[in-house]
């Protein structure tokens, strides 16, 4: 071999491990990268500002675990055959997860069962009826009807108005179960009103209205008081404070929104997530600023 075949031959072969090198280095780094996980959010088709907490958890667990998270806040047409849709949308996507805040339980049920296998489903609310590998993070809706009634009997009146508007999903079913129930035990006498806008209510006449939705319960702080009912946006907490609204049954939404992605990370990671019943608490003017429930009503994203 000649001197300069000698040269050419180096230099090709300094070329070859150069090229090695780059593609060890590039695997190296490739596998030390984080996983990106879609995760979509389907809610109960309420006003944004009513979840905006259970957001700031949501985000906060997605900033930790590098997700990408999409929320869907509202639904064209009947919320529990529209959401049902939605999350057949969703896994068409080929998303890794969902986070499910039930409209109609049953309607997404049915859809589920032609989910594809794999995808992590995590239920804030009621367990979906005959659907398995599920996990459901919710405070008891019973419970939360059940304290609401005890707030109502705590003030000291005999009679109150249970407001519906005959929209109201899964959760706000089950609460006034537990309303019922609790009604019933303090000797609380109640009537129901349908009307489905705020001009249908009669005229404020100093009478206990009780809500069973975020969105009825804001509608209500409008019209008159005093108010019962669930729910953390701005504009209700303000009618706490102000005393239009006079007690609000609540849970953590933040705490529901960070386990729930939790929930569906550990799901990913071949694990069975268990369920988790949050804590509700009864909300007023007295103690809204007070421990625990400042922390509670507004938390440090």
């Amino acid at each position: 071999m000649s001197k300069n075949e000698r040269h050419v031959f180096i230099g090709v072969l300094l070329v070859l491990v150069a090229a090695l090198a780059v593609m060890l280095l590039q695997n190296v780094l490739g596998s030390g990268q984080t996983e990106i996980r879609r995760v979509s959010v389907l809610l109960d088709g309420e006003g944004e500002s009513y979840w905006q907490n259970f957001r700031l958890g949501v985000d906060k667990a997605a900033r930790e675990h590098n997700v990408d998270v999409r929320y869907v806040f509202r639904y064209d047409g009947p919320a529990g055959t529209v959401q049902a849709e939605q999350l057949r949308r969703e896994w068409e996507g080929e998303l890794d997860g969902v986070i499910l805040v039930p409209v109609d339980g049953e309607a997404l049920a049915e859809a589920l069962q032609e989910a594809p296998a794999g995808l992590a489903v995590t239920v804030v609310g009621p367990d979906l009826p005959n659907v398995d590998g599920t996990c459901t993070i919710s405070a008891s809706p019973e419970e939360m009807g059940r304290r609401l009634a005890d707030a109502v009997a705590d003030s000291g009146v005999s009679s109150c108005a249970v407001i519906l508007t005959g929209q109201e999903g899964e959760n706000a079913l089950r609460r006034y179960r537990g309303l019922e129930e609790r009604f019933q035990e303090r000797g609380v006498a109640w009537r129901t009103v349908m009307a489905s806008t705020i001009e249908m209510l009669p005229e404020p006449n100093g009478q206990p209205v009780v809500a069973l939705e975020p969105g009825t319960t804001e509608a209500l702080c409008t019209w008159g008081g005093p108010v019962y009912g669930f729910g953390t946006s701005n504009s209700i907490l303000s009618s706490l404070e102000e005393g239009t609204a006079a007690a609000l049954v609540v849970q953590s939404d933040y705490d529901a929104g960070y386990l729930s992605l939790l929930s569906v990370l550990e799901a990913l990671d071949g694990a069975q997530p268990e369920d988790q019943t949050l804590d509700c608490y009864t909300v007023t003017a007295e103690n809204m600023f007070t421990d625990p429930m400042d922390q509670i009503l507004f938390p440090v994203a």
